[in-house]
């Protein structure tokens, strides 16, 4: 039988030659190019940034880096007061995955995005409206919420009735409520953040959500908390409570559409779909206006600083301010 064994481990190797060896999830970071998922075309990564803001010329938006979204696309020329994340224990059950303490995942988080938590959060003006805007960063972890994500998302509603906002805006890309914090990330997550949702709007502050590309789980729910609903774009894709697979296999005899969880296919369920997140602050500012009964004002141009800059160095720019602060 040991011929056989070596005559099948020779074959494998041989094999090798000819079969193409799928990219490591290091070297796919890393790398200077990147595919699109839907046109497939092949990009060089620092040409999406800049004036593109991570749009390909198909209309599929890639995730764009939190800071610099509320920089470049957010707050009146990219002037913002940050909201720092208050003390709160990210991992009260010291969890591990494959033997490998959560902890020390989010320590490689921080340092890929220079964030102790998966929001960056700051307040200033929106076309003259005074605002909050909490918004997901994607490479922390798939920006699930902790116990310390979910303190961050209420001290930025403080922040709002503390300096009565006007518009206190969320911006989620979420895998859910984290796992890895057990009760207390669903105690968190669902319950305190539907009491500040509350105090918001007992307060008389237009909250508005706005959901990216991979809205799922918990986050899914608190999105839909927010008077106004809006989806960042029609290509938006995997904006739903549980994945394709839990659902049809909740439904066995009707199957999904093709189009399920995408941006085009839930006009229904929602207030706006932008047909690009360039439209988001002037759109949410118009409705906002319209609700709040406040004159019309002239939009304010994005940060004209970062049209042209290197993308890369975009990333690193606000990566080393906060690691300095």
């Amino acid at each position: 039988m040991n011929w056989i064994r070596k005559k099948v481990k020779k074959f494998g190797e041989s094999l090798k030659k000819y079969t193409k060896r799928r990219p490591s999830k290091n070297e796919q970071e890393n790398a200077d190019w990147i595919t699109c998922p839907s046109c497939k075309k092949l990009q060089y990564k620092n040409d999406l940034g800049g004036s593109t803001h991570f749009i390909c010329s198909c209309n599929y938006h890639f995730d764009y880096p939190a800071k610099l979204r509320l920089r470049n696309l957010i707050f009146d020329n990219g002037s913002y007061e940050n909201i720092p994340c208050p003390p709160a224990d990210p991992d009260p059950l010291n969890f591990k995955i494959n033997g490998v303490p959560y902890i020390s995942k989010r320590k490689k988080y921080e340092k890929i995005t220079g964030q102790d938590s998966a929001f960056a959060c700051g307040f200033g003006e929106i076309n003259g409206l005074s605002a909050v805007v909490v918004c997901s960063e994607w490479r922390f972890g798939g920006s699930a919420m902790s116990p310390k994500e979910s303190e961050h998302f209420i001290s930025c509603a403080v922040k709002a009735l503390e300096i009565k906002a006007d518009i206190f805006v969320s911006i989620l890309q979420s895998g859910g409520m984290a796992v890895t914090g057990g009760v207390p990330s669903l105690i968190g997550g669902m319950v305190k953040t539907q009491i500040a949702f509350s105090e918001l709007k007992a307060a008389g502050i237009l909250t508005i959500g706005i959901g990216c590309s991979k809205l799922s789980g918990g986050t899914y729910v608190m999105w839909n908390n927010h008077d106004i609903l809006c989806i960042e774009s029609p290509t938006s894709h995997n904006i739903l409570f549980s994945g394709k697979k839990v659902t049809s296999n909740l439904n066995l005899q009707t199957p999904l559409p093709e189009n399920f969880g995408v941006g085009s296919s839930l006009e229904a369920l929602v207030d706006i779909i932008f047909s690009s997140r360039l439209e988001i602050k002037n759109g949410i500012t118009k409705i906002a206006r319209v609700l709040l009964k406040k004159p019309e004002k002239k939009s304010i141009a994005n940060n004209p600083l970062d049209i042209n800059e290197n993308v890369e160095n975009q990333i690193n720019s606000e990566t080393s301010k906060s690691q300095s602060a």
